[in-house]
């Protein structure tokens, strides 16, 4: 595995029992990755869902997840590696009501 500055995406900090998750320098809320060998890394979602995954597959499936978070957080994405820091959240969502004469049941 390689460092953030390399040609990964992804990458592990730490000789730790659980490390942080890092996409484009940036870390993954709610996830922690536990590293077992060269190539096997279990990705542990919300200490609750936890996913046995090779490091190349690692690199396709943990942007898609840092990104979903990031949406059900409310933003458009996470952030990429371009020294932005943050992104403005969607508004929020507004309520409809019904115009006279017009029946939301039907």
């Amino acid at each position: 595995m390689q460092d953030h500055e390399g040609s990964l995406r992804v990458c592990f900090p730490g000789p730790f029992s659980q490390h942080d998750v890092v996409v484009d320098g940036w870390r993954v809320p709610l996830v922690h990755a536990q590293v077992h060998g060269e190539d096997e890394i279990t990705l542990v979602l919300d200490n609750r869902l936890g996913l046995e995954l090779t490091t190349s597959e690692a690199e396709r499936v943990v942007p898609f997840v840092a990104d979903a978070i990031a949406v059900a957080l409310g933003y458009t994405a996470h952030p990429s590696g371009d020294g932005e820091t943050s992104r403005s959240p969607h508004p929020r969502p507004k309520r409809v009501h019904a115009i006279a004469g017009w029946d939301s049941a039907a």
